[in-house]
Order: C-alpha cells, then structure tokens, then sequence
C-alpha cells in the first residue's frame, strides 16, 4: 500500500489540501481498544457533528437577519433617488448575505473533512504513517468534500447510460438551491399565516426570522447524510471479505455470472459507480479470476431477466442486489421493482432485508447465511 507521502506527491489543489488535513497529528490520538468502544465514539460523532451543523446554521441564519435590519434601518441614506436608494439596499444585503453563505459552507466543508479524518482514525484506516488503504482514504475525502465518484466507462460499464442529461442537471441545481428553495416556501407560508395574524405592517427581518428553523434543520440533515456516507464508506472496506462471502454464497458457489450483471445493473440505476460496489465488484473478479471482465450494455439483470433465472441463481441476485442497496444507499424506483421481481420468485423468503443488512454494517455484526 501507499504511504500519505505518495498520496499527497500526486495531488494539487484541493484534493491535497483536504487529504493532508486528513493525515495531520495522526499519532495524537488514541484509537478505541475494542468493538463497543468503537461503536460508541461513532455514535458520538454522528450526535455531536449534527448539533455543531445545526449551531452554525442557526448562528448564520442569525447574522443574515442581523444584517437584513441593519440595511433597513439605513433606508433612505444610500441615495437621494428612492429607486436607487432601494435597489442599493438590496445590493447590500445580496452581498453580505453572500459572504456569510459562503464562509458557512467553508465551515461546513471543515466539519465534513474533520468527521472524515475522525471516522478513519477510529476505524484504524489512517492511524499508521507506513501504509494506508488509498481507495478508503479518497472515499472518505470525496465524500467529505460532496465530490462526484467515478463517472468514466468502469469494465465496460457507462454508469450515466440510462441516466438522462435534464436529471443530472436538475439533481445539481437542487443540490445547490434546497436551502434558498426552502427559505422561500417558509417565509410565503409564514408571511400568509402573519399578515392574517398580525397584519400588513410586517418587517422583512421578522420574515427572515421564520427562515432560522431551514438553515439549522438542512445543516443537520446535510451533515447527518454525510456522516452517514462516511461511515458506509469507511465500515464495508473493514468487512469486505465478509462481504464477499455474503455475496458469493460461503461456499462460493454463487453464479458469477448472475453476481456481475446485478451489480451492473445497480451501477446503470443509480447512474454512478460508488467506492464501496468498485471495491465489491472488483473483488468478484479477482475471486473468480476474471480481472479484465469488460460488461457490456446487454449483461444486465432486469426484472424481465428474472424468470430465466434458476432459484439459486435468484438468491445470487437478491443478495447481490440486496447488499448493493445497504452499501451505496442511493435507492431508485427501478431497485424496487427488480427486488420485488426477485422477492416473488423465490421459493423460500429471506430472513433479512436490506434495512437489516445496513444495521449488519454500520454495527460490526455478522452477516447472515447466504441461504437463508
């Protein structure tokens, strides 16, 4: 394995400044000595990371109001033109409104980066300064910094085939504007309810007021997520072998075939190739001894495929399918349908379902038998 020196030699920018924040003051801390101490630094984390968000939320939230009164308050001095004067106001609270956005997402970025950093020194992933897992470590970052995984053709496979191009520019737009989205919807709702209450004479910064519970509540889902992605992306690399041998069947028997193309359909669904189906997928091939497999846009599983299918090889794809689904926890409606296809063909329901197998993971506990 690499060293954090060879890591950071081939990086500019961003990535290495985030990564070598990553590896700082690694031998300062102390990593839990057994299991429950683990799962008990973790919960911690995810608690205490989602209060600090909704904090900084609230504390930014408070500023902007602070700054929306300050500007009314000076109405009427910027310019002797009242339309200047006004237009004026409104440049000024545009702009400080917009260093403090900024300098919050900063701070979040740093709190996304800290929990990154923390979740890999409890789990033992970056404790040591002779070798670390690079794919583990760029997970994490990436998931830190909310930057794409892989997009390029993986084995053959064109994650964004299916995906259309007005979804994926529809999906970013709603990434970057859910907090302004929000804000607005709260305020047209509160404005509507106060003005039956109170009357017209409303200040803007009373309005911006109902605009606080957004910021606090969309910072503690969005750290919540990603220290949710973190943990997924830092807890399957520790149990992949258990993985694997969940999704091979523990005899390895599993049809290799059926294991490939399930997961290829995953990667076509969602649009995207996560760490933790490449880290799966390429430890099927090497298993199997099928390194340069390449899966073309016909080696898919989909729910029309399932009645060609043996019982076996329908337990092969439902586990697949299943484990895929509790590692990379972005769900479509077309996961639904070829879990329900595979759900109604079997002969004998499984004793888990893919809830069970992401509490498995994210507790340290074992998987269950494949056959059962």
């Amino acid at each position: 394995m690499p060293s954090p020196s060879d890591l950071l030699s081939g990086l500019q920018g961003l990535p290495r400044i985030a990564l070598g924040y990553v590896f700082k003051d690694l031998s300062d801390v102390e990593p839990p000595t057994n299991e429950e101490e683990r799962q008990e630094l973790l919960r911690r984390l995810e608690f205490y990371s989602a209060v600090e968000a909704g904090a900084l939320g609230l504390f930014s939230g408070l500023l902007l109001v602070l700054v929306t009164a300050i500007v009314e308050a000076r109405k009427g001095t910027f310019s002797a033109d009242p339309t200047t004067d006004q237009y004026m106001s409104l440049g000024f609270v545009l702009l400080l409104g917009t260093v403090i956005t900024v300098l919050e997402l900063v701070v979040m970025y740093y709190l996304s980066l800290r929990n990154a950093r923390t979740i890999a020194i409890i789990n033992q992933q970056s404790t040591s300064k002779e070798e670390i897992d690079e794919q583990v470590m760029f997970a994490l970052v990436n998931a830190g910094l909310q930057t794409p995984n892989l997009r390029t053709s993986f084995h053959g496979i064109d994650p964004r085939a299916d995906l259309p191009r007005w979804k994926v520019v529809l999906a970013a737009v709603f990434l970057k504007t859910k907090v302004s989205i929000s804000r607005t919807v709260i305020k047209l709702m509160w404005r509507r309810f106060a003005i039956r209450v109170l009357g017209r004479s409303l200040s803007r910064g009373v309005l911006e007021l109902a605009s606080l519970p957004v910021f606090v509540f969309w910072n503690m889902w969005v750290i919540r997520q990603t220290v949710s992605e973190l943990r997924y992306r830092s807890e399957l690399p520790l149990r992949e072998d258990d993985a694997l041998s969940f999704m091979l069947g523990n005899d390895g028997a599993a049809d290799a075939d059926v294991v490939l193309r399930t997961t290829a359909e995953h990667i076509y669904i969602v649009g995207d190739v996560h760490p933790n189906v490449e880290r799966l997928f390429t430890g099927v091939l090497q298993t199997m001894g099928m390194e340069d497999a390449q899966m073309g846009q016909r080696q898919r599983l989909r729910p029309s495929d399932v009645a060609k299918l043996t019982n076996e090889q329908r337990l092969d794809a439902l586990r697949t399918l299943s484990l895929l689904m509790a590692v990379d926890p972005r769900h479509r409606r077309a996961h639904t349908r070829l879990l329900r296809a595979l759900l109604a063909s079997i002969e004998t329901q499984p004793m888990w379902s893919v809830k069970d197998l992401q509490k498995m993971i994210l507790k340290g506990q074992s998987f269950p038998s494949s056959r059962s």
